[in-house]
């Protein structure tokens, strides 16, 4: 079952650089974590051009949980969490949805 992980940004259009240069830093991370294909996404045409969203893939829930896990007890998380507060409120996260693949 594959399961992708969304978690949605909003910011000034400095505060969402910062996430694209912390992306290309992060994904790296993650994927040494268990994550599979890091992306960020930013709206072309419609969407909302204040929000940006990072997304990762895993095989299963169980991937998925070991990684949160391992995220979360890391030196990397503490780290976000402190440049989150430094951000706001010129960059907040709006929230994470896991989606599983129906077909």
């Amino acid at each position: 079952m594959l399961i992708q992980v969304v978690t949605t940004w909003e910011g000034s259009p400095a505060g969402l650089e910062k996430i694209v240069e912390g992306s290309k830093q992060a994904g790296p991370i993650h994927e040494s974590m268990g994550a599979k294909n890091p992306r960020l996404w930013r709206a072309s045409a419609g969407g909302d051009v204040e929000e940006v969203y990072y997304s990762v893939e895993f095989d299963s829930y169980e991937a998925y949980g070991k990684y949160m896990d391992e995220m979360m007890g890391s030196e990397w998380w503490t780290g976000l969490m402190k440049f989150l507060e430094d951000e706001y409120p010129d960059l907040k996260t709006l929230g994470t949805d896991v989606y599983y693949n129906a077909i």
